[in-house]
């Protein structure tokens, strides 16, 4: 196979990446950092890609890599699946790019998304998955007349100001007992921080106690029903529920952060998993495979509020662009049926029991973490239920130390704190066995320093 005008071969590893290094420093001439935006840089440089396709990535430099980023989740069925590249391309021909106006296609899609999520009365499109949670906050806030947000430490909600907070605090700006909000960057109005309130995942007691404190001022609760901001965390017994009871009594709207979990764990959310419904939820990445659309979805009073029916501004002019809502139709069609996400928890399955016997055999502090389709090593042998526990307890060295000796095995997903790996329909129990074989081998390598 040829890529960039070399010739693949059938191994899997990289060699050089002098090619991506090149192109970073000329790229930092033109663009901060040379990467278009946070998610996209790493140290020393990234990989600059050429090529994706089924569980497959090609880098500039040839080198091939077995993908367990999938585009940071949104590549469920595979990389350019042909299902979804077919339908785009036939929308190309027969329909063209952009009207900026309602078409059928549209419709059909809130359709499918009200047959498949449990509270999906109304859906509005955008295009990436900040958009859709601008527009459930903004319609929360129109709703119930007041400004504050509750959030919860260790999670991302988008690059907005109202919610950049409190995603990964380091462990000097943390104080015991105290979830203050902190900014994750620079340039954000000194008064955002007044509207958001800060509480700890997975517990729901202090969850009650900071919404009966500013009962009288909260909008809305938002939450990822399972937090893969902080690797795969899943929520206690009864702390959804508990959310759901609060925002109830308080007339607060409960948000979920389907972002990540919509579509890649079921087609109805997390939320159709858990049986814990929210009032409005944003959808995004694996809704499309890859293409750039997102979705608010909520009950009838929420969704009411955003303009044209309501007051609360909603608009873009590449909402619900004929390209895109046709990889999304695509991508639920090609989902309805259930076997990708019954192949994809099996596979997950495997792949977390494989790695967890290979920490025991070697005792080891490291287990692995898994809800369907995503999966995460923690370096450390205490459960994880928090962001501060991560702090902690887990070893973040060993973390990035994992991930580069994973580069260096053929497997690519992205250097954090706590690294996700995201499984799509293009896998195959190969690649799993693969992948359990050499993380038993960094556990051995490192295993004098992981004990």
């Amino acid at each position: 196979m040829a890529i960039g005008g070399k010739t693949q071969t059938s191994s899997i590893g990289p060699g050089t990446t002098d090619t991506s290094r090149q192109l970073y420093e000329a790229a930092r001439e033109y663009s901060p950092q040379g990467a278009h935006g946070e998610g996209k840089y790493y140290p020393p440089y990234p990989h600059f890609w050429r090529r994706a396709l089924g569980s497959r990535l090609w880098d500039v430099d040839g080198n091939e890599y077995i993908d367990y980023w999938c585009a940071a989740g949104p590549a469920i069925l595979g990389h350019n699946h042909p299902g979804v590249r077919e339908a785009v391309k036939r929308t190309l021909d027969e329909t063209g790019v952009l009207f900026c106006g309602p078409h059928p296609d549209e419709l059909q899609l809130a359709k499918l998304l009200r047959k498949h999520i449990p509270t999906a009365d109304m859906s509005g499109y955008g295009c990436g998955g900040s958009d859709a949670i601008v527009y459930a906050l903004r319609a929360a806030r129109a709703h119930t007349g007041r400004t504050k947000l509750l959030r919860f430490e260790g999670s991302y909600h988008g690059w907005y100001d109202g919610v950049l907070f409190s995603i990964a605090p380091k462990p000097g700006q943390v104080t015991e007992g105290e979830y203050a909000p902190i900014s994750e960057s620079s340039g954000l109005p000194p008064e955002a921080a007044q509207h958001v309130v800060v509480a700890p995942y997975n517990d729901a007691d202090m969850l009650e106690q900071l919404v009966i404190r500013h009962k009288n001022e909260l909008a809305a609760i938002i939450v990822e029903p399972i937090s893969h901001t902080m690797g795969v965390v899943e929520p206690v017994s009864g702390f959804l529920e508990r959310a759901r009871q609060l925002c109830d009594r308080y007339g607060i709207v409960l948000v979920f952060d389907e972002i990540i979990t919509g579509f890649r764990h079921s087609l109805g959310g997390a939320q159709k998993l858990s049986g814990v419904f929210p009032d409005i939820s944003a959808f995004g990445k694996a809704m499309s495979n890859g293409f750039p659309i997102s979705a608010v979805c909520g009950r009838n009073h929420v969704m009411g509020e955003l303009t044209p029916q309501g007051r609360a501004y909603f608009s873009g002019t590449f909402n619900g662009n004929p390209l895109c809502v046709a990889a999304a139709i695509a991508t639920v069609s090609e989902l309805e049926n259930g076997k990708i996400h019954e192949r994809l928890f099996r596979l997950g399955k495997t792949t977390a029991d494989g790695i967890n016997k290979a920490a025991r055999e070697l005792n080891v502090r490291a287990h692995c973490v898994q809800f369907g389709s995503v999966w995460t090593v923690f370096f450390t042998d205490r459960p994880i239920r928090n962001y501060r526990d991560i702090l902690k307890y887990h070893n973040a060295d060993a973390s990035h130390a994992f991930v580069r000796y994973m580069w260096n095995k053929g497997f690519y997903s992205k250097p954090k704190t706590v690294s996700r790996w995201y499984l799509n329909g293009a896998h195959t129990e190969d690649d799993v066995d693969r992948t359990i074989a050499a993380v038993k081998g960094f556990l051995a390598e490192h295993s004098a320093s992981l004990r």
